[in-house]
């Protein structure tokens, strides 16, 4: 994109004076913003874009990472500024929603430094990774097993199809020149259980050892109908998200095929987490806590399910304690397609360890402690991918994935920020256009405090959408004074619609080059001045402007200094 040449630079201690206001014409980027709004920045992939993008809250790009392929589908900032994101890579052995296939690592810059592949026959990443402090990476793998190896472990035969894949979580310790070592993995496939023939392994009632997994649970020979092909039937868990929390070393994974979240115990070692203990804490590599839908394990009817292909899940503390967000998709609710968001607190006790399950009941606890909206909102629905985090300030951050639309609530669960992503498959969406294709898998809050953000160049380039209107966020350029310096700026009218003004107000007297360009990098207009002009923009196309002021002749500063003209 040529605009991104633009970067919007405020050099030195230059602020920019923001008034804010929703404009009900925005169809993409930002359409409502509060001045309650989180500061910070948002982080996410369009699902039909190679780019992953970070934008500012009027929807600019503060900056932008460039692959070879669609997301796979999830992306993090790391510490340090590099990007970790996974990539759709297709092979013809794996045909699933959420494919990936690579894993791959650029500098804040945008320059590849790392990738690994891992799309075999029998293996394949999808959906998501979780990165680890210590520099390693948790991926999700689909693992090919025969019909006839399912049989072998009680799986019906009626309910086999010739192909089942089994999730396996890796961790892999990266290589400085490309690729990875494995040293350590764990699947349900060594956690089953069965009660369909006690001559073979496994062999008991799924009620009675909660933390395995019922081999015949969710089992589906075929499926038929429109947009349904064999991956709906070989994928028995559909694992769509990860996420590690370090200080307890345990991993959280969310199934949507089984409509379940799961915490498994990290610090057993492979050959340990490839045994079975009952479902003891922290033994074997059985799970140490489900939720969700108690029927899995035999404890529970249609009526105590409730996710219904939930994503998102994530280790948060929460009001009650340590819990987890999820982003409950609503699919195949019940009471009609509707999405929802929760918190789960976990049941631990004085020791901070997960409670044991009980004998009989589901799992603790017996219902969410927080859920939005409180009553259906079918407006609010989104039958595959989207997110939900919950920010340290108590605001919240949804990603309603399907229709890339990412809002904030406040504490009082009003709306303060909307964004409409305006990136598809197709190219950007223009300002006024009805957005479709423009599914987003998640949306991830950058704080301002996040250390990938120091030192770097955040001054914010031109929206993703053509022909923007930022008149969500009004501008009104004022520079303050550089406290060196002593210079300041004025830009008024801005927005405009026929001429605008620019003012120095610096005790020093300075001659200045401006160059004016509109959102696409185009050149518009320059002149030399001293220290003001008037400049007429009647004849201009309506939307977001740059420009670039560079002193020519300066006692106080030779730094450049730029900023944004709205044209009505």
């Amino acid at each position: 994109m040529v605009g991104r040449i633009l970067r919007l630079m405020f050099s030195g201690a230059f602020l920019l004076s923001i008034s804010w206001n929703m404009v009900a014409q925005n169809t993409v980027g930002t359409t409502f913003i509060a001045e309650s709004a989180e500061s910070g920045y948002c982080l996410f992939s369009p699902n039909g874009s190679q780019t992953t993008h970070l934008i500012d809250r009027c929807g600019q790009v503060i900056q932008s990472w460039q692959s070879e392929g669609r997301p796979g589908l999830s992306a993090y900032l790391l510490d340090n500024g590099d990007l970790l994101r996974t990539r759709k890579h297709l092979t013809g052995q794996f045909v699933g929603g959420g494919i990936g296939g690579m894993i791959e690592r650029f500098s804040w810059e945008g320059n590849l430094i790392w990738s690994d592949t891992l799309a075999s026959d029998s293996l394949h990443f999808h959906h998501d990774i979780a990165p680890m402090p210590n520099g390693h990476i948790l991926a999700i793998a689909w693992e090919k097993h025969t019909g006839a190896e399912a049989i072998s472990r009680g799986r019906l035969p009626e309910l086999t199809p010739e192909e089942v894949w089994v999730t396996r979580i890796f961790e892999l310790a990266p290589w400085d020149e490309g690729g990875s070592e494995v040293v350590w993995s764990w699947t349900p496939w060594d956690h089953l259980i069965q009660n369909s023939d006690p001559s073979l392994p496994h062999f008991g009632e799924p009620a009675d050892f909660p933390g395995r997994f019922d081999v015949n649970f969710a089992a589906v020979a075929e499926v038929s109908g429109p947009g349904l092909g064999q991956d709906a039937a070989f994928d028995w868990l559909h694992v769509n998200s990860i996420d590690y929390h370090p200080e307890r070393d345990e991993i959280i994974l969310s199934s949507r095929n089984w409509d379940e979240i799961w915490v498994i115990d990290h610090s057993t070692t492979e050959n340990e987490a490839g045994g079975s203990s009952g479902g003891q804490y922290g033994q074997g590599g059985d799970l140490i806590w489900r939720w969700g839908n108690p029927a899995t394990y035999g404890r529970g009817a249609v009526t105590d399910q409730v996710f219904f292909g939930q994503h998102d899940a994530r280790f948060t503390d929460l009001v009650e304690g340590l819990g987890v967000t999820v982003f409950n998709n609503g699919a195949g609710r019940p009471e009609g397609p509707f999405s929802t968001v929760h918190h789960i607190p976990f049941p631990l006790d004085n020791d901070g360890k997960f409670v044991p399950f009980p004998t009989s009941l589901p799992c603790a606890p017996p219902a969410p402690s927080w859920t939005y909206p409180s009553a259906p909102d079918w407006a609010f629905f989104s039958n595959n991918v989207s997110g939900y985090e919950f920010l340290e300030s108590g605001h919240r951050l949804i990603c309603q994935g399907a229709d890339g639309r990412f809002f904030e609530l406040d504490e009082n669960e009003e709306i303060v920020w909307e964004y409409i992503n305006p990136e598809t498959a197709n190219g950007a969406l223009t300002q006024g256009d009805n957005p479709s294709q423009n599914s987003v898998f998640r949306a991830t809050h950058i704080p301002l405090s996040h250390p990938a953000l120091a030192n770097q160049n955040l001054d914010p380039g031109p929206p993703l959408e053509l022909n923007p209107n930022l008149e969500a966020c009004e501008v009104n350029d004022v520079l303050e004074p550089d406290n060196q310096s002593g210079k300041s700026w004025q830009v008024y009218p801005n927005p405009t619609s026929d001429g605008f003004a620019i003012e120095w107000t610096g005790t020093s007297s300075s001659r200045w080059r401006l160059e004016l360009f509109d959102a696409f990098g185009t050149f518009v207009h320059s002149e030399t001045f001293s220290d003001q002009t008037r400049i007429a923009s009647d004849i201009w196309s309506p939307g977001l402007y740059v420009g670039i002021l560079q002193p020519i002749e300066s006692v106080s500063s030779d730094h450049s200094s730029t900023f944004r003209l709205i044209v009505q």
